[in-house]
């Protein structure tokens, strides 16, 4: 009735977990661009767990809200601060990116698969994208660093 599978043709890079996304270190802009997208996805994940946890502690009282702010009011904080703004940036700009990709605007007509295959960021509209994104987030990351230093000078 059904042809039988033989194992020997089961794929390991599916069954890695998080392990796959740094086994194969040979990857092209794509795959970098979606390992850091994760990255920062978690790392945006752990912030909300981290403000909802200060947040919260205004449940608590007024002192234990003040000593959980006073914990996280040093520069070490700060510089953290613009890090997970950097995150945010990044993983807003690439996600717009990756919408527009995904209902196929800026990617020309699809070819078919023939060996050698195409790789879709060395066209010209999905690098033109790719730069765009990448100027963008570079001057959101310009003016959250200088409301930032605004913050520490003042």
């Amino acid at each position: 009735m059904f042809a039988k599978r033989d194992k020997k043709y089961k794929s390991k890079y599916n069954m890695a977990g998080t392990k796959g996304w740094l086994e194969n270190l040979r990857f092209n802009m794509e795959r970098y661009l979606y390992l850091l997208h994760r990255i920062t996805g978690v790392g945006l994940v752990l912030y909300l767990v981290l403000h909802i946890f200060v947040t919260s502690s205004r449940m608590y009282g007024v002192e234990a809200y003040e000593s959980a702010h006073g914990v996280i009011f040093n520069p070490i904080f700060d510089i953290g601060l613009f890090f997970v703004m950097a995150g945010v940036i990044f993983h807003g700009v690439n996600g717009l990116r990756l919408i527009l990709n995904e209902f196929g605007l800026l990617l020309g007509k699809p070819t078919k698969p023939v060996y050698p295959y195409r790789k879709i960021l060395k066209t010209q509209k999905p690098r033109t994208l790719l730069i765009s994104m990448i100027v963008i987030g570079l001057i959101l990351l310009l003016i959250v660093a200088y409301e930032l230093l605004l913050v520490w000078v003042w």
